[in-house]
């Protein structure tokens, strides 16, 4: 009986081992507790962290979707289309002084037969043919400044007399080659232009830099086709060729020798017959084009309006 109590070294070793399962056991459950914490903690905090992330990135969102709102401009209308024998012009401030205070012409212009002008050059008449249907905006401009008398008791201030420029350029009130009506307007009907003898032209200087300044030839000339064509002579061409004759002098304003020697007034300018043509409804003006007046030149930067 005494040895009932009594446990054998096989026994003890088995048991030792469990214990040591046992306490293996723990120990694992222990670590797989901790990693699990660790990794819910990690789990918030990240998602804190996102959805600040998220938060800050839809704040800065909304932000760049009102700057983008605010920045992007509102698209200008769309002109309406010109009815039937009109055209739309534009005519835009250019920064210069005017040489006499003017209303701009109204945007819209007959774009169909021909106007008449009468100019009386030393007193002598030159009559103009000036063609609407090929360049309605040179020649609703020209007609514009006629019947408001801005042409009237000028100089003819250019003559170019030379081999392949014959010109005698007008539509300059000071007569120094940089005066104009406060506005500019594009190029048109240059495919092909010709500047054969009786063709009338907008000087300019540049690009669709056009504005009162315009030239006539008195012989063939061989520009290349960079000048807005809108009339020709249909009589008095004898007018000019008389002036050129007297030959050219030196521009005190410029140094150039491209004066008609003995001076060249254009008296007066008048449209005396007109295309007929139905009144559009409604005519849109150029209501919005601030007006050109009147103010000192600035002669430090001045601006040049010539031909070749």
């Amino acid at each position: 009986m005494a040895g009932q109590g009594k446990k054998t070294s096989a026994e003890r070793r088995r048991e030792l081992q469990a214990q040591r399962r046992a306490a293996a056991a723990a120990a694992a459950r222990k670590r797989r507790m901790r990693m699990i914490a660790g990794f819910t903690a990690v789990v918030l905090a990240g998602g804190a962290i996102v959805g600040a992330v998220i938060g800050l990135q839809q704040l800065f969102d909304d932000d760049a979707t009102d700057v983008a709102a605010e920045a992007t401009p509102t698209p200008s209308p769309t002109p309406e289309p010109a009815p039937e024998g009109f055209a739309n012009c534009t005519y835009t401030p250019d920064g210069s002084p005017a040489s006499k205070e003017i209303d701009p012409p109204k945007s819209l212009a007959v774009a169909k037969g021909k106007f008449t002008a009468q100019l009386m050059v030393n007193n002598k008449p030159v009559v103009m043919e000036l063609d609407a249907a090929k360049a309605p905006c040179a020649v609703n401009n020209f007609v514009h400044l006629a019947k408001n008398k801005y042409f009237d008791n000028t100089e003819c201030h250019r003559e170019l007399n030379s081999p392949g420029t014959y010109v005698l350029q007008c539509g300059d009130p000071d007569a120094t080659g940089r005066g104009g009506p406060g506005w500019s307007f594009p190029d048109e009907n240059l495919a092909g232009a010709t500047y054969e003898a009786g063709v009338v032209a907008m000087a300019n200087a540049g690009p669709n830099t056009n504005g009162s300044q315009f030239f006539m030839m008195f012989k063939d000339s061989d520009f290349q086709p960079n000048y807005v064509p809108f009339g020709k002579i249909v009589s008095g061409l004898d007018v000019l060729t008389e002036i050129a004759k007297a030959g050219t002098k030196v521009n005190p304003d410029t140094g150039a020798n491209d004066a008609p020697k003995n001076k060249v007034k254009l008296n007066k300018v008048t449209i005396t017959k007109e295309p007929k043509a139905a009144a559009p409804s409604p005519s849109p003006k150029a209501s919005s084009t601030p007006r050109a007046t009147s103010s000192p030149k600035a002669t430090s930067t001045p601006k040049a309006t010539s031909t070749p």
